[in-house]
């Protein structure tokens, strides 16, 4: 019965710790930052699924997540999101000045 208890508990343990290494190893080493620098952009067209057009100063434009307090016009600076599941979320804006 003894023998029986140690080795469950050796199995339990190996498989325990067999797991460690791939839970390290999917961790992102670099963070959940961007790399990117921050980019500075005009709001040019405010849609009704809750989505906004942007135009960067460099002539670039973006789909973006809208937020309340948006109208046309305003300047928003705008981080690169590191890592997006939609195209509009590819960069978290804010409001700098309207």
């Amino acid at each position: 019965m003894r023998a029986l208890v140690v080795s469950l508990t050796l199995v339990g343990l190996v498989l325990g710790l067999s797991l460690v290494p791939q839970a390290y190893a999917r961790a992102g080493s670099g963070g959940l930052y961007s790399v990117y620098p921050r980019v500075d952009a005009t709001v040019i067209t405010l849609e009704a699924q809750g989505l906004a057009i942007i135009r960067t100063t460099n002539g670039i434009t973006y789909e973006v997540v809208q937020h309340p307090l948006w109208w046309v016009g305003d300047q928003v600076e705008c981080e690169h999101a590191a890592y997006a599941r939609v195209p509009w979320e590819r960069l978290t804006c804010r409001k700098v000045s309207g």
